[in-house]
């Protein structure tokens, strides 16, 4: 049975200085589920940047559900050469599949 993850991505808090030249950073976050990768817009010279990002919406079968975790990798950005990882966070997402039983 198919399936719906969906993401919001808010802030970001104390990130590390990634540009010597200014001393912050120029971040975005990659949010991905096996080869779906979407990306938040780029928030230039912040330590703290907030997205408030629109929804990112995985439609995924149960196979991925249980296979794939949720990866979000906040990425400083880099005009001239290849974007550097600050960190990464990686979720599983079979308790989504585990069914709430309410208390009676």
């Amino acid at each position: 049975m198919p399936g719906s993850v969906k993401v919001k991505v808010l802030s970001a808090r104390d990130l590390p200085v990634m540009d010597r030249a200014t001393f912050l950073t120029d971040a975005f976050v990659e949010i991905c589920i096996g080869s779906i990768t979407h990306k938040t817009e780029v928030v230039r010279k912040s330590l703290n940047p907030c997205w408030n990002s629109d929804w990112f919406c995985f439609e995924l079968d149960d196979q991925a559900l249980q296979e794939e975790a949720l990866v979000l990798k906040v990425m400083d950005h880099d005009t001239y050469s290849a974007h550097d990882t600050i960190g990464r966070v990686y979720f599983d997402l079979n308790p989504l599949l585990s069914p709430v039983i309410p208390d009676v």
